[in-house]
């Protein structure tokens, strides 16, 4: 059992990197757990070849990032994370990454301690602090439990803890689109318009992203997001299934020829409707944070996609609180 730390964070994507960071400056100690293998959530880049010198890269989830909080960007820059970011165009304010996004997420994660590979199945709270037990039995404790996992994924976690809180009914109303999300790979250009990005009239794909284009892959690589509705219908079918559909959709927009593909669902992969608080505080010392809330947003309406900013300035509120 860990006992060492004032805060548990419990989902290492973007908003709960950024939180780490803001508490760990504040001179608080701070564990992370996330399931997967790796950080970043959805702002994640898959590589084929060599680590260190891939032959071939694509961002399959979000495409760039966007900032307009001056103080974030230099918040940012003080971690060395904005630095690893470039503008996709000269005259864009989109930013990508050259070794892909999620070199921005790693960037953002050196320094904290984080475990991997910890699913999280049960919660817990004591007279002094907040429990969490993953599907290996271990248990880690904290004053403090940020979780900035999915709303659904959360609110799952709560019905296996037999844990209600007044303020779940915020969390509810958060709604996700899922997304089928098509790797291919070309054998010559794709002969996409610059600057590589697309968002082709079809009932089949959303968008389309030449990632050579963009300048972050060697080899002619195309990321193609499945639109919501399609996504919706096949994403409990045949997968391979749903990649020859979406293989056929995009062969019609390209010139070269499809060489391979891959395909990876995101079933919590863009909240279509969002709770419109930057963050929630759900009983003392817990709290909830991430791409479902609208952190930087408070203008917009909450049925507009979130950006990688609103994510990560949803996590430094959660974290200011707890600070």
């Amino acid at each position: 059992m860990d006992m060492e730390h004032h805060t548990l964070i419990i989902g290492a994507g973007v908003a709960g990197l950024a939180a780490a960071r803001f508490l760990q400056d504040c001179g608080q100690s701070v564990l992370l757990l996330d399931k997967g293998r790796g950080v970043g959530g959805r702002v994640a880049t898959r590589r084929d070849g060599d680590r260190n010198a891939p032959r071939a890269r694509w961002d399959h989830g979000a495409q760039f990032a966007t900032f307009r909080s001056q103080s974030l960007i230099a918040r940012l820059q003080k971690w060395n994370a904005y630095q690893v970011l470039t503008p996709w165009t000269a005259e864009s304010h989109r930013m990508i990454s050259a070794e892909g996004l999620n070199a921005f997420a790693k960037t953002l994660a050196k320094g904290l301690d984080l475990k991997n590979g910890m699913r999280t199945v049960h919660l817990s709270q004591t007279q002094t602090c907040w429990q969490a037990q993953t599907e290996t039995n271990e248990i880690f404790e904290a004053k403090n439990l940020l979780c900035t996992l999915p709303a659904p994924q959360l609110l799952d976690l709560f019905a296996a803890s037999d844990l209600s809180f007044p303020e779940e009914e915020q969390l509810r109303n958060i709604q996700y689109h899922r997304a089928l999300t098509l790797l291919a790979e070309l054998d010559g250009l794709s002969g996409i318009p610059h600057p590589g990005f697309l968002q082709p009239q079809s009932g089949i794909l959303h968008t389309v992203t030449d990632q050579c284009q963009k300048g972050i892959s060697p080899a002619h690589t195309i990321t193609a997001h499945a639109a919501p509705a399609f996504s919706l219908e096949w994403y409990d079918r045949d997968r391979n299934a749903a990649a020859s559909v979406m293989r056929a959709a995009l062969a019609e927009i390209i010139e070269s020829k499809i060489i391979a593909t891959q395909i990876h669902g995101w079933k919590f992969a863009e909240p279509y409707r969002r709770c419109p608080l930057p963050c929630l505080k759900l009983a003392p010392g817990l709290y909830a944070a991430g791409d479902g809330f609208m952190a930087g947003d408070e203008d917009a309406a909450p049925d507009l996609p979130p950006r990688v900013e609103s994510a990560i300035l949803s996590g430094l509120a959660a974290a200011e609180k707890i600070a």
